[in-house]
């Protein structure tokens, strides 16, 4: 039987029956069940746009560990990605049909941001903010389950396995949950460039996208644990061989005996936040007293694109 395929008027249609479903039950004062139907929104076989499944068989499965990028869409998420997979013994994806080979695409044991806003929103929704899974023999299932279908799409021998999905920055206690000895890797980029350059893709107002990167930030500041390490675009544009260095004895990752090519966009390391800051508006202000970029080094009075650690 054919697969349904994502179209974007089915998705629509699907979210005004679930808005009319949800009115009803508010109405009755069945707030419980209003809450469910919600939770079930975007759960549907016609949510797999972009997503690429296949499935290793268990004996096959060379990956033991993962190590998770966590980090925004425009953060420079796949510039951390690609250093480390060529200087370090480390496994990681390669599809072409996905973007930047992300492992959210490559499994269908979660839902991926795409039906939630993507970038720029996909953190407002509590469908995409994954609760642990507290039965040990369920997260033992998931896991098994989700290497089988990464193993799939997996180049190198490494056991260690780096993914870097955006929408890993809230998903921290799931995936610890899943995979005790994984290890976390927190990585921030001034918020207005990561904005401005968010906003190319989708044109959504400035103060939504402030208050999105405040929102994910905010939820892994929550959920940071002695298997993370925190790391910022700044920092390893300086020195990108100590950032990496420091990340890699922090995640037990070892170097290869030769460096793999880079990617010609990658040739250079150098930080590109001078372009968006000078672009912020001068107008934004926040009355918010949750200002997650400063608990992490950013000042929006910083004119000069680099990171404060005032």
């Amino acid at each position: 039987m054919k697969k349904p395929v994502y179209s974007p008027q089915a998705a629509a249609a699907e979210a005004r029956k679930t808005a009319q479903e949800i009115r009803s039950l508010l109405q009755e004062g069945h707030f419980s069940e209003a809450r469910k139907t919600l939770e079930a929104l975007g759960k549907s076989d016609l949510q797999v746009k972009r997503r690429r499944v296949r499935t290793r068989p268990a004996e096959d499965v060379r990956i033991k560990r993962p190590v998770f990028i966590c980090g925004l869409h425009r953060s420079g998420t796949t510039l951390l990605h690609d250093y480390l997979c060529a200087h370090y013994s480390v496994s990681f994806f390669q599809s072409a049909k996905v973007p930047e080979n992300e492992g959210q695409f490559l499994q269908d044991v979660y839902m991926a941001e795409r039906p939630f806003g993507g970038p720029g929103a996909f953190a407002f929704y509590p469908q995409m903010q994954f609760a642990p899974l507290k039965k040990p023999e369920r997260a033992r299932k998931a896991a098994s389950r989700l290497l089988a279908q990464w193993d799939s799409w997996v180049s190198g021998e490494s056991p260690v396995l780096l993914e870097k999905s955006p929408p890993n920055i809230i998903r921290i206690p799931y995936f610890r949950s899943l995979f005790p000895e994984a290890r976390f890797i927190v990585w921030t980029r001034d918020p207005r460039a990561v904005s401005l350059s968010t906003r190319k893709w989708h044109k959504l107002p400035v103060p939504q996208l402030m208050a999105h990167w405040n929102t994910a930030y905010m939820k892994a500041f929550q959920d940071l644990g002695e298997d993370c390490i925190l790391a910022r675009y700044e920092d390893f544009c300086a020195d990108p061989a100590g950032t990496a260095e420091r990340i890699a004895a922090f995640c037990g990752l070892k170097k290869r005996p030769a460096p793999l090519p880079l990617a010609e966009r990658f040739s250079e390391v150098k930080n590109s936040n001078a372009k968006y800051t000078a672009g912020f508006p001068e107008t934004y202000r926040t009355r918010n007293l949750v200002r997650a970029w400063e608990y992490f080094g950013y000042s929006l009075s910083n004119d000069t694109g680099t990171a404060s650690n005032d």
